[in-house]
């Protein structure tokens, strides 16, 4: 028996040891998460507008076309729970924090990351951004996420030996992937988008926890004198006329009404919006460079108009 356990050591010991290699070797390649949390950890202290969210954020907000200080840390399929550990992570540095912009869209309020197709990025706020939420003894190792060979090999040979970079933002946490000269078909995308954010069954437990985690966002904004502001997403038509509107009008529902008796939280609805046109997006429900342009202005221009009732807001609470 000593000599079977021996034998088991002995041959695992080096499946071991290149496990533990390719762990550290694929923490060291730089990456969106990585650099977010870096660039927060460095600049939280100094942002006057936040941008949280999935997707429709990460490649629909450009900050450089803000005068405020402005940084953009949504990224793919980051849920709402998500958003606020990322803000409760750096609670004592937002002292020049005026708005934290939050997307409520039509998935928002019927899943979370954690449940979703692509849970299997939880382990990149396990590892990189240093929040603990997820039960999975897994989600602590990169080694293990994603299509294995691509992890093993993959990644590490675009690193290490063609020298690429992993990062796919701008300093300011833009996604720059989206681009307007490789667009998707808008038709084929809105019905395979629309069906793949659609509930087949309503899970009022997903409701009731994103409603608490809103709740959340809007009572730190009365903490710290700052403004939410709760936005839906353009998107193409293909996509609007394909989703469940009961899904969409309880959504649109529900943030209504807390922002109507939230006097430091205010929505904007941007889903069916004629002023983007097709030119303006990637797939049906993503823009490019050129709607990440025009949305960023808008939000600006919003961001503009609060700025004037900004002190009253909370005075008058």
């Amino acid at each position: 028996m000593k000599k079977f356990i021996t034998n088991i050591v002995f041959f695992l010991s080096p499946v071991l040891v290149l496990g533990i290699s390719m762990e550290c070797l694929l923490r060291e390649i730089p990456n969106d998460y990585s650099y977010k949390n870096n660039y927060l950890a460095k600049n939280s202290n100094k942002i006057e507008v936040l941008f949280l969210g999935s997707s429709h954020i990460y490649f629909g907000i450009d900050p450089k076309y803000l005068k405020q200080k402005s940084f953009n840390a949504a990224y793919v399929s980051q849920s709402l729970n998500y958003d606020l550990e990322i803000l409760k992570k750096y609670r004592t540095s937002w002292s020049n924090l005026k708005y934290i912009i939050i997307p409520i869209d039509y998935f928002s309020m019927y899943s979370t990351l954690e449940d979703g197709a692509e849970k299997w990025r939880v382990e990149n706020y396990e590892i990189y951004y240093g929040i603990h939420q997820s039960k999975n003894y897994w989600n602590n190792f990169d080694f293990f996420s994603g299509e294995f060979v691509y992890n093993s090999c993959g990644r590490l040979i675009k690193h290490k030996l063609n020298h690429e970079s992993s990062i796919n933002c701008t300093k300011f946490g833009w996604g720059t992937k989206n681009n307007s000269k490789n667009k998707n078909d808008l038709t084929e995308t809105g019905k395979s988008s629309a069906i793949r954010h659609t509930c087949k069954i309503i899970n009022n437990q997903w409701v009731l926890k994103n409603t608490e985690t809103i709740k959340s966002f809007i009572e730190f904004g009365k903490q710290n004198k700052t403004k939410i502001i709760f936005v839906t997403c353009p998107a193409y038509k293909s996509y609007v006329e394909n989703i469940n509107k009961n899904q969409l009008n309880s959504t649109i529902n529900i943030i209504t009404q807390i922002t109507k008796n939230n006097l430091n939280s205010v929505y904007y609805n941007f889903l069916e919006d004629k002023s983007f046109k097709s030119g303006d997006f990637y797939d049906a429900d993503h823009l490019n460079e050129i709607g990440a342009r025009k949305l960023t202005l808008r939000i600006g221009d919003i961001i503009n108009s609060e700025d004037k009732y900004y002190s009253h807001s909370f005075k008058t609470q």
